[in-house]
């Protein structure tokens, strides 16, 4: 049991960031080599994604340290049983503190009714090898694709292959995600993709055993299944080659394609170049001079989509809303241009109220304020007294 407590208090030195770029990389060999570490890695990562909401928003006091430390205090001083730390650690944050922000007081959002926006929900329309096109959503469905493949649409949004014997060779099939859906699909090799909204997926029914290769316009959470042959993402002007690893790609027309790694190892290619990544690492193609640049970067705000959060963090507001208004499918007007220039920061439930998000803007800035009418939110900077 000792080892298992000191396994989560170094997974959660990583993940608050009290360790250095040396002892972040030793623990992430250290995590990766053993497949229980792994997983209780992840579990950890979702958490610590809670605690982070929470804190952000003011419902919980103090910093994520202050509360990481009280919840280790807490921990030591239950008779030393590191059981108990691991039912406070995994269950407790997503229990105690998620009923904690549950009873918070909830923010007033004085807006009439018709003025509601609803968050997106599971939806696409799913292309077959002969160009038929099929809708699904979060509802039971069994698909064919004679000689191709049978496929499964599972509530929630969720789809499944399973190849013919023989399918057709290059037999392609293509998922489209409108603005304000999702989708999760299993590929035939066991590759599993998120999908976000506004999101275009071209790919091979049957992988080729000397590689696979997909093609991506949009954004998606890729997690590879291990295999012989490489997995390739083309996105834009770049490709990214893994073998089995975790990642985000978001290609999203507007002139910059970037990959995020969140574990393994993935190989980004341009024209020009070519970079290798390692988590937490950013690969970032500029069409316009055609640079790779590579950064270090905190993954959560780039993969919490996929675990149903925003999260973000000293972002420009111009961009921000342009993520809202793909899953809220909104439109923004801006009365002047330099207001999306605004660094804000905060946090939102994926299936939430957009409201609750703008109002903590609006309370946390003294120069932006949000005015909705039906499915239209205009922007406006002002000057004006802290509240």
């Amino acid at each position: 049991m000792a080892n298992e407590n000191d396994t989560i208090s170094r997974i959660l030195d990583y993940l608050s960031g009290e360790q250095d770029e040396r002892e972040r990389e030793d623990t992430r060999a250290w995590i990766y080599a053993d497949e229980q570490r792994r997983a209780t890695f992840e579990k950890l990562r979702k958490k610590n994604m809670l605690l982070r909401w929470g804190t952000r928003v003011s419902l919980i006091r103090g910093t994520y340290a202050d509360i990481r430390r009280r919840l280790t205090r807490r921990v030591l001083a239950r008779r030393g049983r590191a059981a108990a730390a691991v039912l406070l650690l995994l269950s407790a944050t997503g229990g105690a503190i998620y009923r904690h922000i549950a009873s918070a007081p909830v923010l007033p959002v004085p807006v009439e009714e018709a003025n509601q926006i609803f968050p997106g929900k599971p939806r696409a329309v799913i292309y077959l090898a002969s160009g038929q096109g099929i809708a699904v959503s979060d509802t039971v469905q069994a698909i064919l694709d004679p000689g191709v493949a049978e496929i499964s649409v599972k509530e929630g949004g969720e789809m499944t292959y399973a190849p013919a014997p023989a399918p057709s060779p290059g037999a392609m099939h293509r998922v489209i995600i409108p603005r304000g859906g999702e989708f999760f699909i299993e590929l035939s090799d066991g590759t599993r993709v998120w999908l976000n909204s506004r999101t275009e997926l071209r790919y091979p029914v049957q992988f080729s055993p000397s590689r696979r290769e997909i093609h991506l316009d949009g954004e998606a959470y890729f997690e590879v299944a291990a295999g012989a042959s490489p997995f390739a993402v083309r996105a834009g002007e770049i490709e990214i080659v893994a073998l089995g690893t975790a990642f985000n790609v978001s290609a999203r027309g507007d002139g910059v394609t970037r990959a995020v790694l969140v574990t393994g190892s993935v190989e980004v290619t341009s024209e020009n170049e070519r970079v290798t990544l390692a988590p937490d690492q950013m690969a970032e193609f500029r069409e316009s001079d055609g640079t790779l640049e590579v950064t270090d970067v905190d993954v959560m705000p780039h993969v919490a989509w996929k675990d149903d959060n925003f999260i973000f963090n000293r972002q420009y507001l111009g961009e921000i809303m342009r993520t809202l208004s793909l899953w809220y499918d909104v439109d923004v007007v801006y009365e002047n241009e330099e207001v999306k220039q605004t660094r804000l920061t905060g946090d939102l439930k994926r299936y939430e109220d957009i409201r609750k998000l703008l109002y903590l803007f609006e309370q946390t800035s003294d120069s932006v304020s949000f005015d909705i009418k039906g499915k239209t939110i205009t922007i406006q900077q002002e000057k004006r007294q802290r509240r």
